[in-house]
């Protein structure tokens, strides 16, 4: 009965966690070694050496600092010597359990509660976790559960994660995922368009990025409003950062905790939660091209005893862009609620809405496969493709509900549930998107409407604990999910295969050529910079398919639908003192067009502890997924359904997490092997579900191999200098023949598949009260090429290269008081000339100046 009422109503918040022995009692002394600094990391040292749990709001000890912590004291008197002088005191609110309030605060809440009972203060324990005070304050978090469902400090998760915390996303002014993931390591960005409005897509190891979880719910590219779940991820970029306490991105296969996907990454979201002091945050900014934005963040604590408490983030943002014409804007709203319903349960609810609006622009930029050292065909940085009268619309909306429970041997039981809805619609015309031959003064021109309402149910519901076997404890997670999406595309044009290419100016001079007739070429001579009229869609083409098209009613409307379940489960194992034994799988099966075969997806790693700050490791996970294209499936040659898509990956290196998991340091060899890639024959079998119906036979390709290098760092170098970085060395090993068939397109040195990327960024706090902060970083990409060549004047076929380039990018921070901070930020510093893809791109974004106003109180 209770799996049933959680998997009705309820949603997934970060659990709680378990209360740890301290040291001593309150009369016992221990020893202390608390370094002087912020006061927030010495309380923080000394609540971890003392073997308690402390939780409260970073606000609280912004700005102050502590002369650290020697000799023997008890608990009481450790906390007491910290936080002399702050107007802070710490409160013991259960066993073990400690939370920070003013001291007139903490006098009131005990005068009002029996001496022998603690039923006001005993949620506090619980309210701001560990890794969301990290995440305020840090560039790394010490712990995450995203990639096995196990509360993993960094450097015992046996796969490569980077965390893009509040403070980082704050420090780089990342106000959109798009940004977040242009700015990680070993992700690379392919924009097709405007950002935002262009199609986009997003890579990891070679493969696009389609695994998503929120709060820990496992769900798809369509629960944030994608297009597809293959590579259209626009909408998945357009997610306002600001509404999350931080992202994790976990690189390589992730089957056990995002199901079936590509052995590429995943990306998990958390979300803000209601604090347990009262905040005010503030934010307004002005930036190039007339960019206003504004963002406001409250939250605060809805009865006395603080039970029951909310918090409400908001953004607003809207101007222009680099490209010509091109406008924006769109809004951001999200709130959340908490109710501790008894000491041991926790309630939660929310939602979220998310709108944006772009005019002028169209999905794709101009495709540059005509020889570019002509500089006729070299268009300015601004030059806008898309008609005036092309738009992008974008609404979404999600509603969760969760509850969380913990036993009395502190298991914990935790169900989720989460409703999205998005609707997307775009109007477009652009030029030039497949080819563009300014010398023949002919370019080709695709127009149409996009027109998409994405529905998404999610739920969750996992048991988590720990439990003693042969004297030592171990941790474990079981449990069961589903998502379902359902998608309505409606269709305004009939599908086709796009403008021929000419291949004579004689073709082109002919006024009855039928991509004249059907307006499938256009003169650039006469673009008149986007304004143009619609087409009037009775042309002689259209007329032939009997459909009566419109651009305000659809000629048909199409239904898809996907699903996935299954039950996964993982355990930690500490079989010796310095050893960890991690082990998990996923079994699960999903429904496309029809009932998709079961997949197993298991999960394993080995930590060793070389010393109490470096671990080696080791880490194996697979992903798979079903072998189906957009509309179908591939068969075999005995007509059966081609085996499922299965990717091996294999890590191993060395884990560092220094002062404290502070800073957390990785070096990472990966290796990627594919197995079952269709490859189509010249054979035909009898289609399994159209009885006399044949098509091509496919045969599964081995042996396709990813394989590379990581490094990283994350974290505080100093208590005052802070850095994010990562490098990247990645190549691929193509198979050989198979059967006399071609393996297909090496993609080595792609756009997409840089072999080399480095991304950087790091800060550094002046003055005791860090009153001044400066910061900066890079990226820089070696040199990529599409997969199409073009003919040049000399009549050879050639690719089209981008070389490899850097950006450079600065901050810098000015507090006037302990309320008020303004700040500036740079990109592109040296305003490098550079492309945001290899095909149908624009430039790369100028320049700009982003001018903030920062409001705590």
């Amino acid at each position: 009965m209770l799996l049933l009422a959680l998997v009705g109503a309820i949603g997934l918040v970060p659990a709680p966690g378990h209360a740890q022995v301290p040291v001593g009692s309150v009369s016992q002394r221990s020893t202390f070694n608390v370094p002087a600094g912020s006061l927030t990391q010495a309380l923080t040292q000394f609540a971890g050496q003392a073997g308690v749990n402390l939780s409260f709001s970073p606000e609280l000890t912004a700005d102050l600092r502590s002369n650290g912590l020697q000799g023997q004291y008890t608990i009481e008197q450790g906390f007491a010597e910290l936080l002399h002088g702050t107007g802070l005191e710490a409160l013991p609110i259960g066993s073990g359990e400690y939370t920070l309030r003013m001291r007139q605060v903490a006098r009131q809440a005990a005068t009002t509660a029996d001496a022998d009972t603690l039923p006001e203060v005993t949620i506090a324990a619980t309210l701001d976790s560990p890794q969301a005070i990290e995440s305020a304050t840090q560039y790394t978090v010490s712990q995450s559960s995203s990639a096995a469902k196990l509360d993993l400090a960094l450097k015992e998760t046996p796969q490569s994660i980077s965390v893009f915390t509040e403070k980082l996303i704050q420090d780089m002014n990342l106000t959109s995922i798009d940004a977040v993931l242009s700015a990680a390591p070993g992700v690379t960005a392919i924009e097709n368009g405007v950002p935002g409005a262009g199609r986009v897509e997003y890579y990891s190891r070679g493969f696009a990025i389609n695994s998503f979880q929120i709060d820990g719910l496992m769900t798809d590219g369509a629960a944030f409003g994608a297009q597809n779940n293959q590579s259209n991820r626009t909408a998945v970029g357009m997610q306002d950062a600001f509404l999350y306490e931080r992202i994790d991105i976990i690189r390589g296969s992730t089957g056990l905790t995002t199901g079936q996907g590509d052995p590429s990454a995943s990306l998990s979201f958390v979300r803000k939660k209601p604090l347990f002091e009262r905040q005010i945050l503030a934010n307004l900014q002005y930036g190039s091209w007339g960019n206003k934005r504004a963002e406001l963040d409250f939250s605060s604590p809805l009865n006395e005893s603080g039970t029951w408490r909310g918090r409400i983030v908001a953004t607003g943002d809207h101007g222009n862009a680099y490209i010509d014409r091109v406008k924006h804007r769109g809004t951001a709203l999200y709130a959340i609620t908490e109710l501790d319903a008894t000491p041991v349960t926790r309630l939660t609810l929310g939602a979220s809405q998310i709108k944006r609006r772009i005019d002028g622009a169209g999905p794709h930029g101009i495709r540059r496969t005509t020889n570019i050292r002509n500089p006729n065909t070299e268009l300015g940085r601004s030059f806008n493709n898309a008609t005036r009268w092309s738009y992008r619309d974008f609404d979404y909306r999600n509603i969760f509900a969760s509850i969380n429970h913990t036993f009395a041997n502190d298991w914990q039981i935790v169900g989720a549930y989460n409703r999205f809805d998005s609707k997307s619609d775009r109007l477009y015309g652009a030029m030039g998107t497949q080819w563009y031959f300014p010398h023949w003064d002919v370019a080709s021109y695709l127009w149409g409407r996009e027109h998409y309402d994405n529905a998404t149910n999610a739920f969750d519901v996992y048991l988590k604990g720990d439990f003693e076997l042969l004297g030592r404890q171990h941790d474990f997670v079981i449990g069961a999910n589903q998502t379902k999406s359902d998608r309505t595309n409606y269709n305004y044009l009939p599908v086709t295969s796009g403008p021929i290419r000419p291949n004579s100016q004689a073709q082109v001079d002919d006024p009855n050529h039928i991509m004249w007739r059907t307006e499938g070429w256009i003169r650039p001579s006469l673009w008149n910079d986007g304004n143009i009229g619609l087409p009037a869609l009775d042309l002689p083409n259209w007329k032939l398919t009997g459909v009566n098209a419109s651009w305000d009613t659809p000629y048909r409307i199409s239904n898809f639908k996907q699903v996935q379940k299954g039950i996964y489960g993982s355990v930690r194992l500490r079989p010796l003192e310095r050893l960890q034994v991690i082990l998990g799988a996923r079994y699960g099966k999903g429904e496309r067009f029809v009932s998709q075969p079961t997949t197993l997806q298991p999960y394993g790693g080995l930590i060793y502890e070389l010393t109490p700050s470096v671990n080696a490791y080791v880490g194996y996970a697979r992903v798979e997924k079903p072998n189906a294209f957009e509309m179908d499936y591939a068969v075999d040659a005995n007509g059966d359904w081609l085996k499922p898509l299965k990717a091996d990956t294999i890590e191993a290196g060395f884990k560092g997490g220094f002062f404290d998991n502070r800073l957390n340091l990785a070096a990472t060899y990966f290796t990627m092997t594919q197995d079952n890639y269709p490859i189509e024959t010249n054979r035909y079998v009898e289609y399994p579900r159209d009885s006399g119906v044949y098509v091509p036979e496919y045969v599964g390709l081995n042996g396709y191999r990813v394989y590379g290098v990581e490094l990283n760092a994350a974290g505080q170098i100093t208590p005052h200098w802070q850095i994010m970085a990562g490098y990247v060395h990645q190549r691929q090993k193509m198979p050989t023949d198979f059967w006399g068939i071609e393996t297909g397109e090496d993609f080595e040195a792609q756009f997409f598949f840089p072999k080399n990327s480095f991304k950087i960024f790091t800060s550094y706090d002046f003055g005791s009260s860090r009153q001044f902060t400066i910061g900066g970083g890079a990226y820089w990409q070696s040199a990529g090429r599409n997969n199409i060549q073009y003919i040049g004047d000399d009549g050879g076929r050639y690719y089209w290269w981008q070389g490899s380039y850097a950006l450079y990018n600065l901050m810098a921070r000015w507090r006037i008081d302990k309320n008020i901070t303004v700040g500036v930020n740079v990109r592109n510093l040296f305003d490098k000339k550079y492309f945001t893809n290899s095909s149908a791109s624009n430039y790369g974004m100028p320049r700009s100046v982003t001018a903030s106003v920062n409001m705590k109180f």
